[in-house]
């Protein structure tokens, strides 16, 4: 244990990383992350003659939740409109048959988080501590759901399409809270293995040092974000099958050309 030096404690500011997937029947998948985190500093553990030791006094706070944003309705969009939208699922009928897109779910997921860091300075040695003291994740779906306007409310083909249109949304409802139950265990794991105590460094470091903690924590997040994405787009594919299609055709006989939905 050190002695003899001024210490100076301070929480710092929460870092955070994005990662958002955009697509229509929440199939194509755009991901972006960005960190917040200054790396002009070299990481390097402080000399072990100077006797600084770096003890965690509490154990980092894990928070991992699913955000749900409300169910959006466009009824404004002609079938026209609606068929110039690229779509991310394939047509049950294939690509010669001519088939009209009468209704879509485009979804929005996103997975976020930050982490919080403290530090602990001994300033006769420049040297410092830092403790790992938060990481929030949160997993966000906004769906909006789009029919064409030439199907008004209360009619056969406006009842049909937005039943389908729903199982799009119910399926990401899924997925959002299967893999915050996996990516809160996962994180877990993470924060165990990397510790909460890290250092002494010399404080000029100390980017260096935080930015290679979240490193640890960016890289599970972009695993599981993959594996998500790639288990949405099949479970979102199964939904538009062929029976599928066929089903809503039978519900509204005599009432509609051959459709996507």
């Amino acid at each position: 244990m050190y002695n003899g030096n001024v210490i100076r404690r301070k929480a710092c500011e929460d870092h955070s990383h994005k990662i958002t997937v955009y697509g229509m029947f929440g199939l194509e998948f755009l991901a972006a992350a960005v960190l917040h985190l200054p790396s002009n500093a070299l990481f390097k553990p402080a000399p072990v003659a100077y006797q600084v030791q770096c003890r965690a006094a509490i154990t980092p706070k894990i928070s991992v939740l699913p955000v749900k944003g409300r169910v959006k309705h466009d009824l404004t969009k002609s079938k026209s409109q609606l068929n110039r939208v690229d779509v991310d699922t394939i047509s049950p009928y294939g690509p010669n048959h001519n088939a009209n897109v009468s209704g879509l779910m485009s979804g929005t997921l996103q997975i976020k988080h930050e982490m919080g860091f403290m530090q602990e300075t001994y300033d006769r040695v420049n040297q410092t501590c830092v403790y790992l003291k938060s990481v929030n994740v949160t997993l966000h779906i906004d769906p909006t759901v789009f029919i064409a306007k030439e199907y008004p409310k209360g009619s056969c083909m406006y009842d049909a399409i937005l039943t389908h249109e729903m199982k799009h949304v119910q399926e990401d409802r899924l997925i959002i809270n299967k893999y915050t139950n996996i990516i809160g265990k996962a994180m877990e794991r993470i924060v165990a293995q990397v510790g909460a105590a890290h250092g002494p460094y010399p404080s000029q470091s100390i980017a260096s040092a935080q930015k290679n903690i979240q490193n640890s924590v960016h890289k599970v997040l972009d695993k599981y974000s993959d594996q998500m994405n790639e288990e949405r787009r099949q479970r979102q594919q199964a939904i538009d099958s062929f029976e599928e299609y066929e089903s809503i055709g039978k519900q509204c006989k005599g009432k509609r050309k051959r459709y996507r939905y």
